[in-house]
């Protein structure tokens, strides 16, 4: 048998060097992947390998303490700059893949919702074979307009980027009769996953406004009245497609006859990490909602956001 170092360091070259995927490289070593998984972590642990982040991204040191200590985070990333809004998301999403690298591990189920933040995220997560990993679409599906930042689309670009399985939502987000509801949420394929997303670990989500021009109502979901009529019942903001005021307190649009199929806004108190994106000024109410509501236990901002939500917490 070869000689232990030997072995660590021929699996680190074949995955870092030689870029094969886990499954290959347990067949050249004729071993399983869990175990080509522990030596590529026994090669770290023994400085064989140096794994060294080079983050185009600077933060804002003093902004992310203000944030986590206002506002009680178990984390706060504050991207620094002042870009327009897509940018300004993007560099955020960049600094998300960087601490999201930090806590992901094996045997994880990750939750996705759906939109901008997390289709960046598609692409900017680090490409790694973790062992056991699952991603799980958290709402049904857009079904109209941009499908790159469609849930159904999303869990299957990110379980490719972690070498992990995903499951979907084969069901629009809302749907406008009970009977009809009731229906899909039992059919065992949805329920199934609905119940995994119920006990995910970390959950990538951004954060949505009831602004003119929302991804709701460009795919149609919601009419300018229905937006509107939304505002009007206290709506600062949306997470799961499921509208909350400003407290975190979930609005009910059953009344309306919009019922939605996905998980509850419950099932991110549940999540170890809930991870929550967002860029631009115009989204502090929308932010401060869901912090309220403890949707969110760490936020990734931009300046202009962040410097907005410490400006309405201390009532100006």
């Amino acid at each position: 048998m070869e000689d232990k170092t030997d072995l660590l360091v021929r699996a680190a070259e074949l995955y870092y060097e030689q870029k094969l995927n886990q499954i290959d490289i347990a067949k050249i070593l004729n071993t399983s992947r869990p175990t080509v998984s522990r030596l590529l972590e026994e090669a770290k642990d023994a400085g064989i390998v140096e794994i060294i982040v080079h983050s185009p991204v600077r933060k804002n040191a003093k902004l992310s303490f203000d944030l986590r200590n206002t506002f009680g985070l178990r984390e706060a990333i504050v991207v620094n700059g002042s870009y327009e809004y897509h940018k300004a998301l993007r560099r955020c999403c960049e600094a998300a893949s960087h601490f999201f690298n930090t806590i992901m591990e094996n045997n994880k189920v990750i939750g996705i919702s759906w939109g901008a933040a997390p289709q960046y995220l598609c692409d900017l997560i680090e490409r790694k074979d973790y062992y056991n990993v699952h991603v799980v679409q958290m709402v049904g599906c857009l079904g109209t307009g941009n499908p790159n930042i469609d849930g159904i689309e999303l869990a299957l670009r990110i379980s490719k980027r972690l070498g992990g399985t995903y499951s979907n939502i084969y069901a629009p987000i809302y749907v406008g009769s009970k009977t009809v509801h009731s229906y899909l949420i039992k059919e065992p394929q949805i329920e199934a996953t609905l119940n995994q997303a119920n006990h995910v670990d970390i959950i990538l989500t951004g954060i949505g406004s009831f602004d003119s021009g929302t991804t709701l109502q460009q795919s149609g979901y919601f009419t300018d009245q229905d937006r509107m009529n939304i505002i009007g019942k206290g709506a600062v903001g949306h997470l799961l497609a499921r509208p909350y005021d400003r407290n975190g307190s979930p609005i009910d649009m059953e009344p309306e006859g919009r019922y939605t199929i996905g998980a509850p806004l419950d099932a991110m108190h549940a999540a170890e990490w809930s991870v929550g994106i967002s860029a631009a000024a115009f989204k502090a109410e929308a932010v401060l909602g869901a912090i309220r509501g403890k949707y969110i236990n760490v936020l990734v901002a931009d300046e202009a956001l962040a410097v907005r939500m410490l400006e309405l917490a201390r009532g100006n």
